[in-house]
C-alpha cells in the first residue's frame, strides 16, 4: 500500500451537514447512540471512497483475436491544412487512429510510420494508451531533412508485419495504411500486391483534397513555426500538397482493401464493422497498475449495526 487517495461521492461539506443532521436526532440510551455514531461514521467514510494505489487491480477486459497493423504517413505532407476545412491532416489521423484502437479495444495493434524512412513504432500490442501516445508523438521531419515523399519504404516493414502475425496464426490480420498518396520524390508507386498474403481486412484511408493545402511546421532548431515553401523556382511561393486519389485507389487495390476518403473518424465505420464481424471476443480477466477501492471494508460492518437496528425495532414493536 504506497498511497491512499479519496475520492468522494458526495462534496464533503454536505455530507458533513448531512452527518450532523442524523447525529442531532439523538437515541434514547448511551449504548444505541453509540451505535448511531457508529453507522454515521461508517457513512461518511464510505463516502470518501478512500483508494489505494496498486498494480494488481483486478479488471475485466475484452480480448479480439485480431493483429492490426496501422502505417501512418509522416511525411510534411501530412501537415497541409485541408482537412475538415483547414485543419491539417495530422490532427485528422491523430482523431481517426484513436477512434479505431477505441473501437476494436481487446485487439494487438502494431504501428508503423514513415518519412524518409520506415520506422516500427509499436510492436504488436493491446495496450491501446500506448498506441495513442506513441500516435500523438508523431510529427513530421523539418523541411531541411525532409527529402519527399516515398510511399514504397514502408512496404517492406508494412510485409514483415503482415507475416508475422500471419505465422502466428491465432488472429485475423488487419491493416489500416493511412497516407495522402502523395508520392513527391518522383519515384512511381510499387505494386504492394505481393505482400496482400493474409491480410483479411481493413482500408486505405485518404487524406486531403483537390484543392491542396498549404504546410507549416513547428521548426525546434529556430522555434519559430514555419511555412513550407516550393523552392523548384523563385522567388518561392507557398508549396501546395494535393491528395493523390489514383496512389490510393492503386495501394486499396494491391491489397484487397477498401479506399475510403476520410473527412471525420465514422467515414471508417462500415470497415471497422466488417472487421468486427470477422473476429471472435471473449472476457479475460487480469490485472493493471491503477487505484483500487477500499470503502468496502466499512460496508460490512454498517450491514451488521444497520441488520442489528433494524432486529431491534421488530422486536421493540
Amino acid at each position: 500500500m504506497d498511497k491512499i487517495t479519496f475520492e468522494p461521492m458526495i462534496p464533503i461539506w454536505l455530507m458533513v451537514i448531512i452527518c450532523i443532521g442524523l447525529l442531532a436526532i439523538k437515541r434514547k440510551g448511551i449504548i444505541p447512540y453509540v451505535r448511531q455514531c457508529l453507522i454515521v461514521l461508517l457513512l461518511f467514510a464510505i463516502n470518501l471512497r478512500p483508494m489505494y494505489v496498486s498494480d494488481e487491480v483486478k479488471v475485466m477486459r475484452q480480448k479480439l483475436n485480431c493483429y492490426c497493423i496501422i502505417v501512418i504517413d509522416d511525411t510534411l505532407s501530412m501537415m497541409a491544412e485541408d482537412y475538415n476545412g483547414s485543419e491539417p491532416r495530422m490532427t485528422g489521423v491523430k482523431a481517426d487512429v484513436e477512434y479505431i484502437t477505441e473501437k476494436m479495444v481487446g485487439a494487438k495493434f502494431c504501428l508503423i510510420d514513415f518519412n524518409n524512412d520506415v520506422n516500427l513504432i509499436a510492436p504488436f500490442t493491446d495496450d491501446t494508451a500506448y498506441i495513442k501516445s506513441a500516435v500523438n508523438s508523431i510529427y513530421p521531419l523539418a523541411d531541411y531533412h525532409a527529402t519527399g515523399t516515398n510511399i514504397n519504404v514502408s512496404k517492406k516493414l508494412l510485409g514483415q508485419m503482415i507475416d508475422n502475425a500471419t505465422i502466428l496464426g491465432d488472429g485475423h490480420v488487419v491493416v489500416f495504411f493511412i497516407t495522402d498518396g502523395e508520392n513527391t520524390d518522383k519515384n512511381k508507386l510499387d505494386s504492394f500486391a505481393d505482400i496482400a498474403d493474409g491480410i483479411e481486412g481493413g482500408a486505405v484511408m485518404g487524406y486531403g483534397t483537390d484543392k491542396g493545402g498549404q504546410m507549416h511546421y513547428y521548426d525546434e532548431l529556430y522555434d519559430e513555426v514555419v511555412l513550407v515553401e516550393d523552392k523548384r523556382s523563385y522567388p518561392y511561393e507557398p508549396a501546395i500538397s494535393y491528395i493523390d486519389e489514383d496512389n490510393l485507389e492503386q495501394l486499396a487495390d494491391d491489397m484487397g482493401l477498401t479506399y475510403v476518403h476520410m473527412y471525420e473518424s465514422e467515414d471508417i465505420d462500415p470497415v471497422l464493422d466488417d472487421v468486427i464481424g470477422l473476429l471472435d471476443a471473449e472476457e479475460e480477466e487480469t490485472t493493471k497498475y491503477g487505484y483500487a477501492d477500499v470503502y468496502f471494508w466499512f460496508v460490512y460492518p454498517l450491514a451488521a449495526l444497520v441488520a442489528y437496528e433494524f432486529i431491534s425495532v421488530k422486536r421493540r414493536a
